[in-house]
């Protein structure tokens, strides 16, 4: 079984709040699991999106200023 992070580890671990992974999985159609309550989990390949994004995100923004 893969190894499930509750959204303040995912949060820890990206470096990106709460609502702004909400906002990314809304804007940008993620399809987050959910457990039984209907409470979000992210996995590692969740994880490492949401470091991608917020990379390139980064990087946008850097470039914008040129």
């Amino acid at each position: 079984m893969e190894t499930r992070y509750t959204v303040r580890q995912a949060s820890e671990m990206t470096g990106v709040k709460p609502y702004v992974m909400r906002y990314w999985e809304d804007e940008l159609d993620l399809h987050i699991q959910r457990n039984e309550l209907g409470h979000r989990y992210y996995t590692r390949y969740d994880i490492q999106l949401f470091l991608n994004i917020r990379e390139l995100k980064k990087k946008r923004f850097a470039a914008s200023g040129d």
